[in-house]
């Protein structure tokens, strides 16, 4: 998939100085995209971005100033009290790939579903044209829990969302995370979610399940450190005339005690 696809088979992520934050002292958050989390192998370019906000108990707030330092898209974040949601959200892009290389990388997804639609439409031997955006959430966590501590489940709104069904503050190493994946606001049954701790390289999801019919999946995290948890979604292209195919890459992360 990486000679395939090149940067669309990488993950993206936010990744922060430290997951452990203090309210109304802004932290380092970078933008990484590579096959190793949370590595960088390029940047995102400013220009690339659709939407970076933060959101607190106090509401939504729009990051700027972010800017590129060796192969990390870095921003500066000002978290809140309790929980702090930060998310990332490039413009969709187009990549053209061969009908070997496309075929590959959808049955190595699990899109099973875009193998009938191609096979359907007569295209199982035709080159894949795909529209796809990235979508990078982030918990940062304070000791402070003078918030809602079931804001957690709010939903940041994005196209494809990993939402916690349990508060990612706190976790700890043997804990079991349980998400659910909404794609426009409903949950997605069916989607394959991976989740995997510093050193995960590529595809090799130490934890991977489908979702079911309420999108929920469960993950457990079995050591500290900085975790991640991702999934993808495509259907047939409606907003892109020079596209085929339109896919959302979605990623949480979050820090383990």
């Amino acid at each position: 998939m990486l000679a395939a696809g090149g940067l669309v088979a990488h993950d993206t992520w936010l990744v922060p100085a430290t997951f452990k934050v203090a309210a109304g002292k802004p932290v380092t958050v970078a933008l990484n995209t590579s096959e190793d989390f949370p590595t960088s192998d390029s940047p995102a370019q400013p220009d690339r971005i659709e939407s970076f906000v933060a959101v607190t108990e106090s509401g939504r707030v729009e990051v700027s100033g972010y800017r590129v330092e060796g192969n990390s898209l870095i921003a500066e974040v000002t978290p809140g009290p309790g929980l702090t949601f930060v998310t990332a959200v490039t413009k969709p892009r187009l990549i053209v790939l061969e009908e070997k290389d496309f075929n590959t990388y959808i049955r190595e997804e699990g899109l099973e579903h875009i193998v009938e639609a191609r096979a359907a439409r007569g295209e199982t031997f035709a080159a894949g044209r795909e529209r796809y955006s990235k979508i990078a959430k982030l918990a940062l966590c304070t000791d402070d829990k003078s918030d809602d501590n079931r804001r957690y489940r709010a939903r940041v709104g994005a196209r494809l969302e990993i939402v916690p069904l349990i508060n990612p503050c706190g976790l700890r190493a043997g804990d079991t995370l349980a998400v659910q994946v909404v794609f426009e606001g409903r949950p997605l049954a069916g989607v394959w979610v991976g989740a995997g701790s510093e050193g995960t390289h590529g595809h090799h999801y130490p934890y991977r399940q489908r979702t079911d019919s309420d999108g929920r999946a469960l993950l457990r995290v079995d050591g500290a450190g900085a975790w991640f948890v991702r999934a993808l979604h495509m259907v047939p292209s409606t907003e892109f005339e020079d596209a085929d195919w339109q896919s959302w890459f979605s990623t949480l992360t979050f820090g383990v005690e």
